[in-house]
């Protein structure tokens, strides 16, 4: 621990029921009223950090934060071995290696085995190595019968994860190498696509699935859907994300070590499902997800945040709004007991905001929306998400005849609009300007200014060159357009456009 805020961001890092074990297994060595345990909940409670505060009330304030640090971490390594296999395999080759100097030898075996057997479910190469040193070390002590068949038998095991946790690394290596092109979005010119090509000889040149360690299968597709991805090749990204995907149902075991890694293999599968309007797969994908049951808090966060998140986007852009109520509560559950930074907080408001709006849920809608605009008023990044949530709420209010909250909203937008101080100002100020005009048109002229508002969106698309002016709400506002127009309820006009686009 070098800089003064990383105690505070450790402990903002931890989840509940760690926070919670860290205080029992603080309390149970007798020390509740220890300094360190007080500068624990003292930091837990600080929404931002105040070294100046922590001075004021801890005479000894770099010991207590350094013995703090180490004792946090040491308690993890407790709460978490118990449910992982690579922290039972490090504590087993200890046992061994205590029980070796003890000349315990029987003992020290019994703990080589149980730590090869959780090596060997996880395809742990490296581990195998360390396991197979201390067996020979072992062997050469005891001298038991049939030694030297033995000693002749752990060097050739040793020979074949050699060989495994190479192969493993040679592909790391090309995935690291194919990652960071990717991350630094190098664009592959045609005429460079054979160089490139070479480089992945790896991926190119392997005629079998016959690999020596299952984390090099794994590195093998997920380097493919990469370097596929770079050269243009999509139906190979969906090929190789799927292969990628359904590794892990073969490898249940390590699934349960890397739950992270696997959700994360499923969301990279979901986004090529999207792309590729592959949604019988999606659905059967969000499925699998939806009955995972992680017994880590932090896997239950990561499982939440990404099924929702494609949830979400995909019943928006679908127009499937049965369950909008039910999954609006589900995501106000999961936001209460999951911390997550405001920017994923904004993107979660946001999107449940619009399902409930294509929904027709306009009450509901403003709620979320009056949430985002709170939190907004703290937090400026995402403007344009704040544009478009205050004509989100604008038209909500005009649907549910609130015209007082309508008049204030108009306000509250114009004074946003003015301060943002956006390049494309003179269009959101136009924009805003016609939409106030609904409240006091004639019933039978109403038609008609909604047609006017979405020539004008039509015009502002095409005079900003394709550029989304409103962070996306031009599209959701014609969609309420032709709801009016039409007489047809949000959600059937994005199905019917989704259908039309299809067919073209």
């Amino acid at each position: 621990m070098k800089r003064k805020k990383d105690l505070y961001r450790l402990i903002h890092a931890m989840s509940k029921s760690e926070k919670r074990y860290f205080n029992l297994d603080a309390k149970k060595s007798g020390k509740k009223d220890a300094a360190y345990l007080q500068l624990f909940n003292t930091i837990n409670k600080m929404e931002t950090y105040d070294e100046s505060v922590l001075k004021a009330k801890f005479k000894h304030l770099s010991v207590d934060k350094a013995y703090l640090y180490n004792a946090i971490l040491r308690s993890m390594r407790d709460y978490h071995s118990k449910k992982s296999r690579a922290a039972q395999i490090k504590e087993h080759l200890m046992d061994a290696k205590y029980l070796y100097e003890r000349e315990l030898y029987d003992l020290c075996e019994a703990a080589l085995q149980e730590a090869k057997q959780l090596a060997e479910e996880l395809g742990d190469h490296l581990s195998l190595l360390v396991i197979n040193k201390e067996e020979r070390k072992l062997v050469r002590a005891t001298k038991q019968k049939g030694y030297p068949e033995k000693l002749e038998q752990l060097l050739e095991e040793k020979n074949e994860n050699l060989e495994a946790a190479q192969e493993e690394y040679q592909y790391l290596d090309l995935y690291d190498r194919i990652w960071k092109d990717s991350v630094q979005n190098i664009q592959i010119k045609d005429g460079e696509k054979e160089k490139f090509r070479n480089k992945a000889g790896l991926i190119l040149n392997r005629k079998q699935d016959d690999f020596k360690s299952i984390i090099a299968e794994h590195r093998y597709y997920q380097s493919s859907s990469f370097f596929y991805q770079n050269i243009g090749e999509y139906d190979k990204v969906f090929d190789y994300r799927y292969k990628a995907m359904n590794w892990w149902d073969k490898n249940p075991k390590y699934k349960e070590e890397a739950f992270y890694n696997y959700i994360i293999d499923l969301s990279n599968f979901l986004a090529a499902c999207f792309k590729r309007e592959r949604f019988d797969l999606f659905n059967e994908i969000l499925e699998k997800l939806e009955k995972e049951e992680p017994a880590n808090t932090h896997h239950q966060k990561v499982l939440f945040q990404k099924y929702y998140q494609f949830k979400l986007v995909y019943n928006i852009n679908y127009g499937i709004t049965s369950e909008a109520k039910k999954i609006s509560e589900l995501v106000e559950d999961g936001l209460k007991r999951f911390t997550f930074p405001e920017s994923t907080k904004k993107v979660f408001v946001m999107n449940t905001s619009l399902l409930l709006f294509v929904g027709d849920l306009f009450s509901d809608c403003i709620y979320w929306t009056n949430g985002l605009l709170a939190s907004s008023n703290k937090n400026s990044t995402r403007m344009e998400t704040n544009r478009g949530m205050y004509f989100v709420k604008l038209i909500s209010s005009y649907e549910i005849d609130d015209f007082e909250l309508f008049d204030n909203t108009i306000r509250s937008t114009n004074r946003f609009l003015i301060k943002d101080n956006n390049q494309y100002l003179e269009y959101y100020l136009k924009f805003l300007d016609k939409i106030k005009k609904l409240p006091s048109v004639p019933i039978d002229e109403v038609k008609y200014l909604l047609q006017d508002l979405k020539n004008y969106i039509n015009q502002m698309r095409q005079e900003i060159k394709g550029r989304v002016p409103l962070g996306g709400i031009d599209e959701m506002t014609i969609w309420w357009i032709d709801s009016k127009l039409q007489k047809k309820s949000i959600a059937e006009i994005v199905r019917a456009g989704r259908k039309t686009s299809q067919k073209s």
